[in-house]
């Protein structure tokens, strides 16, 4: 009898340890920042942070954690995507994701919903897990693997589990968290990034303009390129047909100009709402590419189009 409550003792013992190794593994593992934005978080095993856009990326480059800060007058918007299922399926249906439910966290007695679903694309179907912070700002995370990726649902919900959000950074530390400078030439000036990955420019007063009465640039990168196609000219106009507020319009001209400290491809044209636009592009093949889209007011003076010229002139990749 002796001996049987020993080895009952043991084994409960060696449980035990085994639930405490595994739990300061866990706690091990330190909360990580994202340069220029507010979030910290967990992430999964072999997840470092990325060097173009405000997130994380595997080891493989094929799973990535992306958190994007949404300016004010889109948190409420973007709120609704979370609503009920019915509401998730219908809105994220339209961006090519299919919803398969929709759950939520607890986290320092906030709840957070989780939209958890899938995605078609570049022929492989990737998994996603996507969250909403409400805050100031509010923060959105989406989570992607491809479907035969080591990421396992259990390990996104973990990493998700562990974000907290800081005090809100300066835009001088988002602007230099961005993988590219930038110098805007006047009157145009720095409005916000977006993603870690692009940054928004206007010439006026208003910080928000959903008219579109003042100029507007924004300036994107990303490493890998989005069509299977390294042709500027063809990759432009598929940017272009894919833009909300320049698809549709007429294009007026296009020339090779130097753009991104390489020879780029510019395209002037008119929106369908009769405003103009100027978009440049620069790709490095199987590498990475930055654009630059300005839209203008027709009644635009030619300093205007100047700097619009003068601030791409500036773009630039940072040296890693």
């Amino acid at each position: 009898m002796l001996t049987r409550l020993r080895r009952i003792t043991r084994s409960a013992l060696l449980f035990l340890q085994a639930l405490l190794l595994a739990a300061c593994s866990q706690a091990s593992q330190p909360s990580m920042a994202v340069p220029g934005s507010v979030v910290s978080l967990v992430p999964p095993p072999g997840f470092t942070p990325a060097p173009n856009f405000s997130g994380f990326v595997s080891e493989d480059g094929r799973a990535s954690i992306l958190v994007a800060e949404l300016p004010a007058e889109a948190s409420s918007a973007v709120s609704g995507l979370f609503v009920d299922e019915p509401a998730a399926r219908s809105r994220f249906a339209s961006q090519g994701v299919q919803v398969d439910r929709l759950e939520s966290l607890s986290i320092e007695g906030r709840t957070a919903p989780v939209v958890i679903g899938s995605q078609a694309a570049h022929g492989y179907t990737f998994g996603k897990w996507i969250s909403l912070f409400s805050g100031s700002p509010t923060v959105m995370i989406t989570i992607q693997a491809p479907r035969d990726h080591a990421l396992t649902h259990q390990q996104a919900m973990q990493a998700l589990a562990t974000v907290t959000l800081r005090p809100q950074v300066t835009l001088e530390e988002k602007i230099a968290a961005i993988p590219f400078s930038i110098k805007p030439a006047s009157p145009f000036r720095l409005l916000d990034s977006l993603s870690g990955s692009a940054v928004a420019l206007t010439a006026g007063e208003l910080d928000t303009d959903p008219e579109g009465r003042q100029p507007l640039i924004v300036v994107a990168s990303q490493l890998s390129l989005p069509f299977a196609s390294n042709d500027p000219q063809k990759v432009s106009d598929q940017l272009i047909a894919g833009s909300v507020r320049i698809q549709g319009g007429t294009i007026t001209s296009r020339e090779n100009v130097p753009f991104g400290g390489i020879t780029g491809h510019r395209v002037d044209g008119v929106t369908p709402d009769g405003r103009h636009y100027r978009h440049y592009l620069a790709l490095w093949p199987g590498e990475r590419f930055v654009r630059l889209v300005a839209i203008l007011p027709a009644d635009s003076s030619k300093e205007v189009e100047d700097a619009v010229e003068a601030t791409a002139a500036s773009v630039r990749f940072r040296e890693p």
